[in-house]
């Protein structure tokens, strides 16, 4: 019988974070896993070896793992690629946004197998749609749709009580209310963003174009998906805005300190655990934000950006 797997290489100087990685997704039977210690390896392990997906640490000797996914990008571009590191991903954003690299996996302390399954498995079958990737089948996703942007606040304070007792729902309600109108006005109406005092707010979406909100929750965490089926959004936008909030003048100042527009993203990041960012070309735009109740998984945030 054909073996139908799909094949991963490893690439991480550290053996030990290696074969923890590597093991993990062999026990799993779904995948081939190959190993690589340096970038030079894993190109030549590459020429000879069909690979789907390269899982590349950052910082290692003779190649750093940006060089080794722009290489892999030219020469083996239907290699799906990802980053992972045990350092702030906001001190690498410049560089994803130069290499157009949209994935950058944390290692957390201890490591989050459960979300390390989930990325690469939707990577691969490029099904990166919906909260079922993130919860146990037998977790219930609700459902409800946004139509206007009359009142927001309200709509928050409806999905959050969905979601059930959280702390800080005050703070999670912003992010809603920033979520749903980056959604309606942006990925739907298309208005310009340094026009805010001239958007309208006196419309009612057609029902095939009504912003899709789910949410879900299990005993380790809580998810919330915003969909818009405008699919405006791009992963070079998202960089760009975040990697100005982060960079800064000569004065010490984040470079994106008076834009008009860009600081939306980089303020949920700031306020959430996990913020997935998924994007369909003109067709659909997901945004999911996910909290953990607790800090078990101590590191850095990731940065999940999927576009296709």
């Amino acid at each position: 019988m054909e073996n139908t797997a799909s094949t991963i290489l490893i690439v991480d100087d550290d053996y030990e974070i290696r074969g923890m990685i590597s093991d993990f997704l062999r026990d799993s039977e779904s995948y081939n896993v190959l190993e690589a210690e340096n970038g030079k390896e894993a190109l030549e392990i590459l020429k000879n070896n069909k690979t789907d997906l390269v899982i590349s640490d950052i910082n290692m000797p003779e190649m750093k793992g940006f060089d080794l996914l722009k290489e892999i990008k030219e020469r083996f571009p239907l290699i799906k690629r990802v980053l992972i590191t045990a350092y702030n991903v906001e001190d690498y954003l410049n560089l994803a946004l130069k290499y157009d690299i949209g994935n950058i996996f944390v290692k957390t302390a201890p490591f989050n197998f459960s979300e390390f399954s989930s990325i690469i498995a939707y990577l691969l079958n490029g099904d990166i749609f919906g909260l079922s990737h993130y919860f146990d089948e037998s977790v219930p996703i609700k459902e409800m749709k946004i139509r206007s942007s009359r009142s927001l606040d309200k709509d928050a304070e409806l999905i959050i009580d969905q979601i059930g007792p959280i702390d800080q729902p005050k703070r999670l309600e912003l992010v809603i209310v920033e979520l749903l109108t980056n959604a309606i006005f942006y990925g739907i109406r298309n208005e310009i963003p340094d026009k805010k005092e001239l958007w309208s707010h006196d419309f009612l979406l057609p029902e095939n174009q009504a912003i899709q909100v789910s949410v879900a929750r299990d005993d380790e965490k809580y998810a919330i998906s915003v969909s818009d089926f405008g699919g405006r959004l791009k992963k070079y936008d998202i960089l760009y805005w975040l990697n100005r909030q982060i960079s800064r003048n000569q004065d010490g100042l984040p470079l994106g300190l008076y834009d008009s527009h860009g600081r939306g993203f980089f303020i949920v990041r700031k306020y959430i655990d996990r913020l997935i960012i998924n994007i369909d070309q003109t067709r659909r735009t997901e945004i999911i934000i996910i909290n953990y109740f607790s800090r078990v998984y101590k590191g850095y945030k990731p940065l999940y950006i999927n576009e296709i």
